[in-house]
């Protein structure tokens, strides 16, 4: 029986994956996505990055946010989802609190509220002063290894052959769905682009099981090498995150 694979875009082309933020239903084209200063979810994760104060990161781990841009332009209905401390869920909503307002989205130019999920991955070093230090003033994410950029945060952001697009088509080609009746969700799925092009630290955020997250991991493994980031002239690591779309017509 033909399997359907649907892939979440969902922006991601203006995001470069970023850290994944999407908006929660997908809109015809007609509709005016919300703008935080003129810009989009990327503007908005930089506000984040300068606003949040990481010594509050008491532990490494992903923490997932839920909230509403609502007719007014206000956040509201704001849920911390995933978390791997109090203390960063506490600042997250603290720093959505007192965000200032967005340009509301539009339909036939009437406002309208659009739900956002909004994540978020720390990596803790021994220093938290070097956490707060290059992440909020240099978009970084620090590791053991050697330092992640986040992709909004690379002069050159990492590039597959052909574009985005065609990453896509790669994925849509090689992902087998499993042959389960009814099986619909969504997977959260991070990875990090190395120096040399090739993906790893492949992480598994939200799975719906019956093997779909496994057969993600199989393709990224297995996926061609891509351009690296570039920062100040050199080839630098960097993370994405990854929301997929999977439903079975079996």
């Amino acid at each position: 029986m033909r399997k359907l694979f649907q892939l979440l875009l969902l922006f991601l082309s203006q995001l470069n994956f970023g850290q994944g933020a999407e908006y929660q239903d997908v809109y015809p084209p007609d509709v005016i996505m919300p703008k935080f200063k003129k810009g989009g979810l990327d503007v908005f994760y930089d506000y984040i990055n300068k606003n949040f104060d990481f010594s509050k990161v008491t532990k490494p781990g992903t923490m997932v946010t839920a909230f509403t841009v609502d007719e007014f332009g206000e956040i509201k209905n704001i849920r911390v989802i995933q978390f791997a401390s109090i203390e960063a869920a506490t600042e997250i909503i603290r720093v959505l609190k007192s965000a200032p307002k967005w340009e509301p989205a539009l339909k036939a130019g009437i406002p309208f509220s659009v739900a956002i999920k909004f994540p978020l991955i720390f990596k803790s070093s021994e220093k938290e002063t070097e956490i707060k230090t290059t992440l909020s003033e240099n978009n970084l994410i620090n590791s053991e290894k050697s330092t992640v950029y986040a992709a909004t945060g690379v002069e050159v952001k990492p590039e597959f052959k052909g574009g985005l697009n065609k990453f896509y088509e790669y994925i849509s080609k090689n992902y087998r769905t499993p042959e389960v009746q009814g099986l619909k969700g969504k997977l959260l799925i991070s990875f990090v682009v190395e120096k040399d092009g090739s993906i790893a630290d492949i992480k598994v955020l939200k799975d719906i099981g019956y093997g779909t997250a496994e057969e993600a991991i199989r393709i990224l493994k297995n996926c061609p090498k891509w351009t690296p980031a570039e920062q100040q002239g050199k080839k630098v690591r960097c993370a994405f995150m990854l929301p997929l779309n999977i439903q079975s017509a079996f």
